[in-house]
């Protein structure tokens, strides 16, 4: 008889708390501020953040005047709702950035789905203290879009989708270090979910650069799917290949794959398998793929305790502590705090 052992469940199931506003961009910002003052007291990775939006390079504020003026009005009322608690500090449970963490993510078009519409998502894979810190953040903001997305208390970008049609999912990119100019990520990132299509998004990445290391996977309404990889070699635009785009920690551009390095060449190897895997299990469900059958691919145990379910918390990756599936044109978000194999995922509407 053949025994085949436990995968344990690393976190409790639950499930992640939505945090939601609304009304003018200010008093969204205003409000979130004070959610997660009330809620995550001494938690201040992102609040401290958010003072220099008011001092922003002039060329940086004409985009956001010009694109996404709410972004702006965002961040003032985040600064108002903080400014007076500053010398609060920062609590212990304060998880470390997560430029060291895995993630895998995948962008794919309607003609890869069941129903003829876009799905995109990611794993997030980090140190397990993170599962307790996420929340859901939905912002109704008045005169512009609503936010939908997956965030740590006090970030705005997060992993998600705006009811512009269009979503991003980031990971962090392996390399050897260097200078890079240009739009930060975070600025970035609202101007990209501001566009219309992943191919505005693109040229704007390609005009101004990003100086955060990372891949951005977007996909717009029409269901095209990018990654944008930014690192000191400049900025790649990688297309999906046949409808579907999937990426991990490895940079693959012909600009930034030259700056790939990771010091564990274990963790380099399983980043290219759960591209790799990824890309293979989503084309397997070619015309029947789902959102319950996307959360199923990213509960993959092929390369157990590593691969895209990721069950071991150390070599400088993390463990999965969350799982999300987007569907942009129908405004849902699924979310599983931790292992997709083991929790339950939640759905939030926009």
């Amino acid at each position: 008889m053949t025994t085949t052992r436990a995968i344990p469940r690393v976190v409790p199931e639950g499930s992640v708390p939505l945090l939601a506003v609304e009304g003018t961009a200010y008093q969204c910002g205003h409000r979130y501020g004070q959610l997660v003052l009330q809620k995550y007291p001494g938690y201040r990775r992102y609040l401290d953040q958010v003072p220099p939006w008011r001092s922003l390079p002039a060329e940086v504020r004409r985009l956001f005047e010009q694109r996404a003026p709410y972004v702006l009005d965002i961040y003032r009322g985040l600064d108002d709702a903080t400014a007076a608690v500053t010398s609060i500090p920062a609590s212990a449970c304060s998880s470390p950035a997560d430029k060291s963490g895995g993630c895998t993510s995948f962008g794919v078009a309607g003609s890869v789905t069941l129903d003829g519409q876009p799905i995109s998502g990611q794993t997030k894979d980090t140190v397990v203290e993170s599962a307790a810190l996420y929340i859901v953040l939905r912002m109704r903001i008045q005169g512009g879009p609503t936010i939908l997305v997956l965030a740590y208390p006090g970030e705005v970008l997060g992993y998600g989708l705006w009811s512009t049609g269009m979503s991003i999912f980031r990971n962090s990119l392996w390399i050897r270090e260097g200078e890079m100019k240009g739009l930060t990520m975070e600025q970035w990132g609202p101007l990209a979910l501001a566009c219309k299509t992943v191919d505005e998004a693109a040229e704007l990445a390609l005009r101004h650069g990003i100086s955060t290391v990372g891949n951005f996977l977007i996909s717009d309404a029409s269901g095209q799917s990018v990654n944008v990889e930014s690192n000191a070699g400049g900025v790649s635009i990688v297309p999906a290949r046949d409808g579907i785009a999937t990426h991990a920690n490895d940079p693959v551009g012909e600009r930034t794959q030259p700056l790939a390095y990771h010091p564990v060449p274990l963790n380099l190897e399983d980043s290219r398998y759960r591209m790799t895997r990824l890309w293979e299990l989503l084309d397997g469900e070619r015309g029947r793929l789902t959102a319950q059958r996307a959360m199923m691919c990213f509960a993959d145990h092929s390369h157990y305790p590593l691969g895209i379910c990721r069950h071991i918390d150390g070599v400088d990756i993390g463990c999965t502590t969350a799982a999300v599936v987007v569907e942009p044109t129908r405004g849902l978000l699924h979310v599983t705090r931790s292992n997709p194999c083991a929790n339950w995922p939640v759905t939030y509407t926009l």
